[in-house]
């Protein structure tokens, strides 16, 4: 008798309209946050987490920093700038797809296919073409050079 009581029992019921109506808004907001995730991502790859960009950055923050201490300032062609500091005669030039020093070995800036040294009224325009088709441009003071 105990058996036919759990068999036949009419308070078992199915999935609710309400059950289906929560999982379904459960579902979308995960949906979401993978789309959110996705998008943070893709951010994350282009901003300033690459490689790219922190080594612009980096190869800007010490060249005017250098800079800030010339004495003279030579640009010698479009890919090769030549100023003495404290520290003595440094340049910086392209050479097989970097930017190094002029004397010694140290590279500057890394996977470039091209650099472009425009110099006028104390200012240094650099353009930089990087493998990927990417293109960064800063310009820098050069405020004791004499023209």
């Amino acid at each position: 008798m105990c058996q036919y009581r759990f068999l036949n029992n009419k308070d078992e019921r199915g999935f609710t309209l309400l059950d289906a109506l929560l999982q379904l808004m459960i579902l979308v907001c995960f949906a979401h946050f993978f789309l959110l995730f996705f998008i943070w991502c893709s951010h994350k790859n282009n901003g300033m987490f690459n490689t790219d960009e922190l080594q612009w950055e980096l190869f800007s923050f010490q060249l005017q920093k250098e800079l800030t201490f010339t004495k003279d300032f030579y640009r010698r062609t479009s890919y090769h700038i030549q100023y003495s500091t404290t520290r003595g005669n440094l340049g910086v030039k392209q050479a097989s797809g970097e930017l190094r020093r002029e004397e010694g070995y140290q590279p500057l800036l890394f996977g470039i296919s091209m650099v472009n040294f425009e110099y006028a009224n104390n200012r240094l325009n650099t353009t930089v073409k990087f493998m990927n088709g990417k293109e960064r441009s800063r310009d820098f003071i050069v405020p004791n050079s004499k023209e």
